[in-house]
């Protein structure tokens, strides 16, 4: 199944200070690969100048992956927004 990331609110994450933001902020991400979703949607837990290593372990080359947040339609979706 491929899937293309949602517009409303997604940055993608290109530059070592967004990674770093979105590291600090412990936010889930997203990792597509030509528009394939790759794994559930999990924090960063380390980067460097080549890959990304996410909350499961996985790492990806950030060459070849596009790393972008979840839109506010997609938090919901997954139960990621706090309950009021």
């Amino acid at each position: 199944m491929i899937e293309t990331p949602q517009s409303s609110t997604v940055r993608e994450l290109k530059t070592d200070t967004e990674i770093r933001s979105a590291m600090s902020a412990k936010e889930p991400i997203m990792v597509y690969q030509d528009r394939m979703r790759l794994r559930p949607p999990l924090p960063i837990i380390a980067y460097n100048d080549d890959i990304v290593r996410i909350a499961d372990g996985t790492t990806f080359l950030r060459s070849a992956t596009t790393f972008v947040t979840l839109s506010d339609e997609e938090k919901v979706a997954y139960k990621l927004t706090p309950q009021k």
